[in-house]
């Protein structure tokens, strides 16, 4: 088009300088004008070679609007038939149809190239977290790799999701942290008190927010998606102050979901590339992977009651067959050793070998046994089945065993609770096999804000001296490993104290503001 207008112009200025055509005293202004004209059109192939500018600065209707001007003040000095500036004419009409029509065939197909490219981008990622979605990775396995790919998708420093289960009124939340740091994903029960700082009432199921410019009132710029019309619009909206309080960010991408009614969810990720376009693919992705992830959720939780139930009949066959059994054995061992003592026979010191070897194979049948069993307590009542567990342990090895809390009750959720009944388990355990202690003390208290466990015996401890904190047995790789991961899954701190030929301590601390 510019390079047509500059032969147009320079055509018509020959034209009108060996035929002019004017009223008398105009042919000057005349050929001034088309000079100008000339010159405007030589412009404009200048200004197309800088094409970012001329979008900005020259759009198509207004170079249409100065060349009707351009014919309109040419015209009106010439108004002699047979004038060549009647080409002009034909040019600035077919120059607007062609304007108008490439503005509509390519708005709709950037329109469509763009949908096409959401689609594509949108499907991509759907692809991506889908390989994440596989049974035998798991439920939690599946949430971190759909949380990784999510940050990088859109460019996050931190992904959040925060979830309320509806039946039982507990607020969970897990974060993926900014990359190079830990790629598990940590989870977290917050406070009832915390649902308004994440779970606020939302502008819309899906929108994202970006800082005003000198603001520090927490006003931000909301633009939320109609999921029916597919547009998004934008508001002005003050988010919470305690939810500012609580995180920092200059965009925020969130999107807001139901579940099945049993569980509420809210998707975040700060600092993350923010637009309309990002808006549309955070939500396609959301409605495709949503209910996968559900499904998995589902069958995880079926698996486990399935293995759970099956976990029970093996235990109680072991109950029934093989520990009665080795009783039995136990019991005509037994026998024979008193008889041999009574006979003086050399075989007293045998037998008495094979009747110690049944007994702790008992007990070791009966700790896996307790491991197999699902543990599910009730946080009332937490506390007495910890005493329980201690009562047990005495009466099957013969070691003193003592329980003593501080606390009359327990705050915790039930998940953490069942955690905290395996890590003393396990403790014991160790205890019985490892330690040859007479005694043990299994004590529940509070210090300076964290709920406190231990796990305290008289016997012969570890192969180091003095106290260990977590960190330190990790890179010493010392330590019970079992007791370490069960303590890292609930977002606790371990820690042992050990003085050789004397005992052990075994201590596990929770946050309680995280836990209470």
């Amino acid at each position: 088009m510019a390079c047509s207008r500059v032969v147009l112009a320079i055509a018509v200025l020959a034209a009108f300088a060996v035929y002019p055509i004017a009223p008398a005293g105009s042919v000057r202004i005349t050929f001034t004008l088309l000079g100008l004209y000339a010159a405007y059109a030589v412009g404009l192939i200048a200004i197309t070679y800088r094409r970012e500018q001329a979008e900005r600065a020259s759009p198509e209707w207004i170079v249409h609007a100065i060349d009707g001007g351009w014919f309109a003040a040419i015209t009106l000095v010439i108004t002699e038939p047979g004038s060549p500036f009647s080409i002009l004419l034909t040019f600035v009409l077919l120059s607007a149809a062609y304007g108008v029509a490439f503005a509509v065939v390519g708005r709709t197909f950037g329109f469509l190239t763009q949908s096409d490219r959401l689609s594509r981008e949108a499907a991509f990622t759907v692809a991506r977290i889908a390989d994440q979605l596989r049974p035998e990775v798991g439920a939690r396995n599946a949430l971190d790799g759909a949380m990784r790919e999510l940050r990088v998708v859109f460019d996050a420093r931190d992904v959040m999701l925060v979830a309320r289960d509806q039946l039982h009124g507990r607020l969970y939340r897990w974060g993926q942290p900014a990359a190079g740091g830990d790629e598990i994903v940590s989870d977290t029960e917050l406070q009832p008190a915390d649902e308004l700082t994440y779970l606020f009432p939302s502008p819309a199921e899906a929108w994202y927010a970006t800082a005003r410019e000198g603001d520090a009132t927490g006003l931000f710029d909301v633009h939320c998606l109609d999921r029916a019309t597919g547009h998004v619009r934008r508001r002005a909206v003050n988010l919470p102050a305690a939810f500012l309080a609580a995180t920092s960010f200059r965009t925020l991408l969130v999107l807001t979901a139901g579940g099945d009614g049993k569980w509420v969810n809210r998707l975040l990720l700060f600092d993350a590339r923010v637009g309309a376009r990002e808006l549309r693919i955070l939500d396609t992705i959301a409605r495709q992977v949503g209910p996968a992830l559900y499904s998995l959720e589902r069958l995880s939780q079926l698996r486990s009651r399935v293995g759970a139930a099956e976990r029970a009949r093996v235990a109680r066959d072991l109950h029934d067959g093989v520990i009665q059994a080795l009783i039995g054995l136990e019991m005509r061992v037994d026998i024979w050793r008193r008889e041999a003592r009574d006979a003086d026979l050399p075989s007293v010191s045998q037998l008495e070998h094979i009747q110690n070897a049944l007994r702790a194979e008992v007990l070791d049948l009966r700790d896996l046994m307790q491991r197999m069993k699902t543990v599910s307590v009730d946080p009332k009542f937490v506390l007495d089945h910890l005493a329980s567990l201690a009562s047990e342990f005495q009466r099957d090895t013969g070691i003193v065993a003592h329980f003593v809390s501080e606390v009359a009750e327990l705050d915790l959720s039930p998940p953490v609770c069942d955690e905290i009944v395996r890590i003393i388990q396990e403790a014991l355990v160790n205890v019985r096999k490892h330690s040859g202690a007479r005694n043990v003390i299994v004590r529940v208290g509070v210090r300076d804000g964290f709920w406190k466990f231990d796990v305290d015996d008289d016997g012969r401890g570890f192969e180091f001296a003095g106290r260990r904190s977590q960190a330190e047995l990790d890179i010493d790789r010392k330590g019970p490993i079992i007791i370490k991961e069960r303590v890292r899954s609930i977002g606790g701190e371990l820690a042992v104290e050990s003085n050789p030929g004397r005992g052990a301590r075994v201590e596990v601390w929770l946050r309680q503001r995280t836990h209470g």
